[in-house]
């Protein structure tokens, strides 16, 4: 299996994979998954879960694994809240660079998310300044929204619920009881996500190849 940087990223990437439905997660199955094998690859790896189990991302069992709290915010979520009241409070005129020096956040991700309220509706564009800054205003909804809304969590890895499925049934045939019932379940249960997302791609290009064959044939 090819090797993923154990950067915090995919950590919680391959974590909320591998935590699906409230499974328990072992430090074991995060290095398998991830394709990690040095000690110092593992080591960092340990710290970044920790960090995480501190931070409330993830909750310690009695037998040392851990289960991924999926209702959790990382703490970019204070800043979210942060910018999210300052345009609420705001009158009409504001930039991207105002809301940065009141809220103490970075430029970037004040422009990120000022962009995915803007797309969702919660802001519109009042004009530009002197300096030709566009500036903005809040709209009936995001007045009427007193919660702070949040972007969805971008998905690093596409595949990586599939690479954790395909990771889990070479464990299990080279490590498990293929007779055990157990064995046999959790197979099924990865066998299903890679048909789950596979299958529906062929299908989808044999429609493509036939509608294709068809135009040809008219």
């Amino acid at each position: 299996m090819k090797k993923q940087q154990p950067t915090l990223d995919n950590i919680r990437a391959t974590v909320q994979a591998l935590g699906a439905d409230g499974k328990e997660i072992s430090h074991a199955l995060v290095f398998e998954a991830m394709g990690l094998e040095t000690e110092s690859d593992k080591a960092i790896a340990r710290a970044r879960v920790t960090t995480m189990a501190k931070h409330g991302e993830l909750t310690r069992t009695e037998r040392g694994s851990f289960i991924y709290n999926s209702r959790h915010r990382p703490r970019q979520a204070k800043l979210h809240a942060a910018i999210w009241r300052f345009v609420r409070a705001s009158k009409p005129g504001w930039s991207v660079q105002d809301c940065a020096l009141m809220t103490r956040a970075s430029y970037t991700h004040v422009l990120r998310y000022v962009g995915w309220l803007e797309g969702e509706g919660f802001l519109v564009r009042a004009g530009q300044d002197e300096k030709r800054a566009v500036l903005y205003r809040n709209t009936e909804k995001a007045r009427s929204t007193p919660e702070t809304p949040y972007p969805p969590i971008r998905e690093s890895d596409p595949f990586a619920k599939e690479r954790v499925a395909a990771a889990s049934i070479t464990r299990l045939m080279l490590c498990a009881n293929p007779y055990a019932p157990k064995t046999a379940r959790e197979i099924t249960e990865a066998c299903k996500v890679l048909l789950a997302r596979f299958e529906k791609n062929a299908a989808e290009n044999r429609t493509k190849n036939e509608n294709e064959e068809d135009c040809h044939v008219e």
